[in-house]
């Protein structure tokens, strides 16, 4: 079956129609869901994949994204965001001996931050950067 790949800007007006109303979201995969069904009023032959939704979300600045890892106990020369593929920046310390080193990495877009070892994503959770204000009953306007 033949699909068709979105434009940037029509998947970011997806994201946000899709989020509108919601404050949490709470796996990926319900995203990318939530975001196809969108997608699929557009054009039904529409195709995204999870990984792209989460780049695209979160670098337009749709979403705020909390990253649970585990850790692989691996020491690797990572240069690379794995949630959003951005550069990540080295934070330095210097040791006892006058010498500098890397002491960890962070993320400047999404705060992901890893230590001297490895740390794979496990499960995502997404908050709507721009949730809707619930109306109370003060900012009603009075009637006589």
């Amino acid at each position: 079956m033949a699909y068709r790949v979105p434009t940037d800007e029509i998947l970011v007006a997806s994201i946000a129609a899709a989020i509108r109303d919601m404050e949490m979201i709470g796996s990926q995969r319900q995203f990318t869901d939530l975001v196809r069904d969108e997608l699929h009023h557009i054009d039904p032959k529409y195709g995204i994949t999870e990984e792209r939704v989460r780049r695209v979300a979160i670098n337009a600045g749709l979403v705020r994204v909390d990253v649970k890892t585990r850790d692989t106990g691996e020491i690797l020369d990572i240069t690379m965001c794995p949630v959003c593929s951005s550069r990540l920046k080295q934070i330095r310390g210097e040791t006892i001996y006058r010498k500098v080193a890397t002491i960890a990495k962070e993320c400047p877009i999404c705060s992901f931050s890893m230590r001297a070892t490895r740390l794979v994503p496990v499960r995502y959770t997404f908050y709507n950067a721009y949730p809707r204000r619930p109306i109370s009953k003060r900012d009603e306007q009075r009637t006589l």
